[in-house]
């Protein structure tokens, strides 16, 4: 990704923060896909699973604007929200106060690729729509940083874009994607979307054990631990559900 790329995808995600959520309670704010309720309904599922998974000492990577935290804050212990965006952070810290957690809620500003996360320091780290804005060259850095931070009993979750049929009929697989603001500003943004073949990739190049709990024409969600660190992902009562893959067999 060049750096003009970069730079302009990091403004966009500043400058959306205020109408972020939109895209989940609205449906609105993204390039593809124009039936709102597609999204709606699968953000809706989402939280669902998030709930289910993530629990103890959580990170949530690339929060933007921490909208997931009413789901898994409740079974938390402490909670890292860490972003590039200070307007997302802003909108985060607002979100801890209102829900009165503010006390068990560190908020760091950092660049992915260049902060230095603690050793084991979490048992659940929550990847909220970031991976599909990594290149192919960039994604080991996500992966090797989760196992670096998670305790040796710690479990991962990965929510993203799907690469579906309905997708396809307004996206390219990976591409150079403009996206506007609701008062018209324009930004070009690095998106590629995944599909089951990349999630099998990943347990492969990887050594995780994943289970998909979710895919859907909008949205995925992976939940997974790395080989040989003693857990299994369906562990804390994570079950397949109507129309996902069945969790007892593990992509590994």
């Amino acid at each position: 990704m060049d750096a003009d790329l970069r730079e302009s995808m990091l403004r966009y995600y500043d400058e959306r923060a205020p109408e972020y959520e939109e895209a989940y309670v609205r449906g609105t704010g993204t390039a593809s896909i124009p039936d709102p309720g597609v999204f709606r309904a699968e953000a809706s599922l989402l939280t669902g699973i998030v709930e289910r998974v993530a629990r103890g000492r959580v990170v949530d990577l690339a929060c933007g604007t921490a909208y997931w935290l009413p789901h898994y804050a409740p079974r938390c212990s402490s909670v890292t929200l860490f972003d590039q965006s200070p307007r997302m952070l802003d909108e985060a810290r607002a979100k801890t106060v209102a829900l009165g957690i503010a006390d068990r809620c560190s908020l760091i500003r950092g660049d992915f690729f260049d902060h230095e996360f603690e050793r084991g320091a979490c048992d659940s780290a929550l990847v909220g729509f970031f991976a599909s804005h990594l290149t192919d060259e960039q994604e080991p850095r996500l992966f090797d940083s989760l196992r670096h931070m998670l305790d040796t009993s710690g479990r991962f979750l990965i929510l993203d874009s799907a690469w579906s049929a309905e997708r396809a009929r307004f996206n390219a697989r990976t591409e150079r994607q403009e996206r506007r603001l609701n008062d018209g500003t324009r930004f070009e943004i690095h998106k590629r979307y995944c599909d089951r073949q990349d999630i099998a990739g990943w347990a492969e190049r990887f050594g995780a054990t994943l289970c998909v709990e979710h895919f859907g024409t909008a949205f995925f969600a992976v939940s997974g631990t790395f080989t040989g660190n003693g857990s299994s992902p369906t562990a804390g009562g994570a079950q397949a559900t109507a129309g996902d893959a069945d969790c007892s067999a593990e992509v590994t």
